[in-house]
């Protein structure tokens, strides 16, 4: 019998079910220290639980999409700037959830939010996108060179 997450590669379905059911779970752990520490309940955690469930439900299809391209023969550098723009979106989707808790559960200044926010996402993007497009190139050109030869 075959696991359905050895398909995962195959249907964006299955990777979305096996990705996020893997992730949720593993943050529900984070979710009740979280609520141990701060002594709040299920209900006034359910918001900052969702809203970090949000970038990985951006970031998951995208890495399968990336990884469909690659084995398409999509050009390294086409590959990076996906790899980079997606890592530049997560981090922005992670700064929202991350503000937006903040924000939610009275842990920081309501006025602070806004430009902490904003200065949050400027410095972000650049270096997030930079990062992840060097990062990924390297392999991601080794690969090609590999499957198709040094042409």
């Amino acid at each position: 019998m075959k696991l359905s997450i050895s398909r995962s590669r195959e249907s964006i379905w299955v990777w979305l079910f096996w990705g996020l059911g893997i992730y949720l779970a593993l943050e529900l752990g984070a979710c009740r220290i979280a609520a141990l520490v701060l002594n709040k309940t299920a209900g006034e955690l359910a918001g900052p639980y969702l809203a970090f469930a949000i970038p990985w439900a951006i970031l998951a299809p995208l890495i399968w999409w990336l990884r469909k391209w690659e084995e398409h023969g999509a050009s390294p550098k086409r590959l990076a700037r996906g790899w980079g723009l997606g890592m530049a979106v997560f981090g922005v989707a992670v700064a929202v959830a991350f503000f937006y808790s903040g924000s939610a559960l009275r842990l920081m200044d309501p006025t602070d939010v806004a430009g902490g926010f904003i200065a949050t996402v400027l410095l972000s993007i650049p270096i997030l996108y930079f990062g992840m497009y060097y990062t990924a190139l390297r392999p991601i050109s080794a690969r090609a060179i590999s499957k198709h030869g040094s042409t």
